[in-house]
């Protein structure tokens, strides 16, 4: 449930960063359009399908897949934030 809200978090907060007149890089800015419009759908994706592949991978490759699609999305949010500043 924290992950689904941080993504709502960073969904709602990047959406402003991103509509706001801030000035920032290229590549901030790529990575900023980037993370709210696929990784984070992505992430709420792979956490509501994860029902459905718990079976077929069992219990530890279960939270293995879902700790890899976190930590990808926590470290693209995290260094978004350091480039926006």
């Amino acid at each position: 449930m924290v992950v689904l809200t941080a993504a709502f978090w960073w969904g709602v907060e990047g959406y402003a960063l991103a509509q706001g007149n801030i000035p920032r890089g290229q590549i901030a800015d790529g990575l900023l359009r980037f993370s709210v419009l696929i990784l984070t759908p992505a992430l709420v994706l792979a956490w509501l399908f994860a029902a459905w592949l718990r079976r077929r991978v069992g219990e530890g490759g279960y939270w293995q897949m879902l700790g890899l699609v976190a930590m990808i999305w926590a470290g693209s949010v995290l260094v978004t934030r350091m480039l926006i500043g």
